[in-house]
């Protein structure tokens, strides 16, 4: 083990000069981590509060969509187009969002969860 740690250690890191880095580049990235770290935190402070658990869903499955390296052929209609074709999995997250919510809503999570697990597997 201390001879990985000696390793990492002795390797240098190259970073970039300021002037070879593209700007828009790295605003663009920046901005594709938003959804991520917005469901994330809306997830962790939702607790009990099912309108901000939904929002973390939809935001998480939104970051699954947003690609990291940009293309040439990536509009907002094609990210739509993917977020929306991920349905199943956000009803399924939704239903653990029910569940978690606890009371009459555990059984609508419950179906939630068995119909989209259908969907998928179908």
């Amino acid at each position: 083990m201390n001879l990985h740690l000696a390793y990492a250690l002795q390797t240098s890191l190259q970073l970039p000069a300021l002037d070879q880095l593209d700007l828009g580049q790295v605003l663009l990235r920046l901005v594709g981590l938003l959804p991520l770290i917005g469901g994330y935190l809306l997830a962790r402070e939702g607790k009990g509060n099912l309108l901000f658990e939904v929002a973390a869903v939809l935001l998480l499955v939104l970051a699954t969509v947003i690609p990291f390296e940009p293309t040439s052929g990536l509009t907002l209609q094609t990210i739509l187009d993917d977020f929306v074709s991920r349905w199943p999995v956000m009803v399924f997250l939704l239903g653990l969002a029910f569940i978690r919510d606890g009371g009459w809503k555990i059984i609508l999570g419950v179906v939630m969860m068995a119909v989209s697990g259908l969907l998928i597997i179908h």
